[in-house]
This record gives C-alpha cells, structure tokens and sequence, in this order.
C-alpha cells in the first residue's frame, strides 16, 4: 500500500515538473519573439515645446476665424436642448417586445404547478 503511494506521489510530481517546465518553455519563447519582432524606435530629437506660461499656445492672428468657430460651437452646444430620443428605446426595454412577451406567456402556461395544491 505504501509502495502505491509512494510511486503516485512520483508521477504527480513529475507531471506537474513537466508541466511547469513547459510553462517556462512558452514563457521564454515568448520573450525571445518579442525582442525578436519589435522595433527599436529611434530617439528623436528634443523639441523644445511652448508649454511655458510666458509664451502663448497658439497665436491669434486678427483674420483667424477658429477661435469664433470654437466659440460658436460652444454656443450652439449649451442652446440645444437634449431631446427625449432614448424614451422610447428604455420603455422597449422594459415592457420587451411582442414575441419576447409570447415566449413569456408559453412558458408561465407549460409552467406545472409543483409544491402547490390545487
């Protein structure tokens, strides 16, 4: 009895070695794919950007016409008023459709009355 105990412990121990073994096997062809198939993207140089407080982001210039097509934008957005579009869409959701209310009706009258007395 011992010795059957002894040689299923081997085999679980085994196996499981195989099996983690293999894990790292994946793993590692894993790794080596990857430095394999990507690309080394190459520095570019530094940009200095105009972040800074001092300089503004973007000039103004006097014909520009985006920052009165931003502002007209952000106009016309705060003047419309949502409209009751997805009313319709929840009610459907809730009551269900015509065939799903069918199914329903089927079921509640194949449904047996068990546990109770008539």
């Amino acid at each position: 009895m011992l010795e059957i105990l002894k040689q299923g412990l081997l085999i679980t121990v085994v196996g499981m070695g195989i099996v983690f073994a293999m894990i790292l096997i994946l793993w590692g062809i894993m790794v080596l794919l990857v430095r394999l198939t990507s690309r080394t993207e190459k520095e570019e140089p530094a940009v200095e950007s105009a972040t800074s407080l001092s300089e503004p982001l973007a000039e103004t210039v006097p014909g520009d016409a985006s920052a009165l097509a931003a502002a007209i934008a952000v106009a016309y957005a705060l003047s419309v008023k949502p409209k009751a579009v997805f009313a319709s869409d929840t009610q459907s959701i809730q009551t269900g459709s015509t065939w799903l209310a069918a199914g329903r009706a089927q079921q509640i009258a194949r449904q047996t009355n068990r546990g109770r007395s008539a």
